[in-house]
């Protein structure tokens, strides 16, 4: 008997929910029904705003360097970081093969999240900043937001599958810290 009462109290919320989600529909759909022309004009003119307000944003991006990944030298590191607001740097070595696979991932990645600079250091090349980051093993990727580092990835210790990571679960990784915003399709 109390299994008969459980689930008619749970088809009795489903069915709530579901009128609920149906008459929140017919509501949409009524108003979009009366909208006139000058309404979808209205509409219209502010989408095309907003597409060209996102364009603008892109190329002023791009002109910096987001949307690609590109090595930097240590003393343009602080520049860099003046200029854009989330930054990850890859700190690598030419002869480390893990740091590769990171590369792989990074160079998919960065044309996809415009929002975020996408650099590379070499550590040999970079003592101060490697001593100032404590960066102790290779790769690791410093995320940096409005100037400032917020967070460490040392290695592949944050991935579930070591240095198998997929580009997806790095980039869920990323997005977890900040470094990147947006969808995740």
């Amino acid at each position: 008997m109390d299994q008969q009462c459980v689930a008619d109290a749970l088809a009795g919320v489903l069915i709530e929910a579901a009128e609920d989600r149906e008459a929140a529909l017919d509501n949409e759909i009524e108003r979009l029904d009366k909208l006139t022309t000058d309404d979808l004009e209205e509409l219209r003119r502010k989408r095309m705003e907003q597409m060209k307000s996102v364009h603008a944003d892109r190329r002023k991006k791009a002109a910096i360097g987001h949307g690609e990944y590109t090595m930097i030298e240590e003393k343009d590191f602080f520049d860099v970081a003046k200029k854009s607001s989330l930054i990850v740097v890859h700190f690598w070595r030419e002869s480390t093969w893990r740091c590769e696979i990171m590369d792989k991932h990074i160079k998919q990645l960065c044309q996809k999240h415009w929002g975020t600079r996408f650099v590379k250091i070499n550590a040999e090349k970079a003592p101060y900043l490697t001593e100032k980051l404590h960066i102790w093993c290779l790769p690791s990727l410093v995320i940096c937001k409005d100037g400032k580092t917020d967070h460490t990835i040392v290695g592949f210790s944050e991935f579930s599958n070591g240095d198998d990571v997929s580009t997806e679960e790095l980039e869920q990784v990323l997005a977890k810290w900040g470094a990147i915003q947006g969808d995740l399709d």
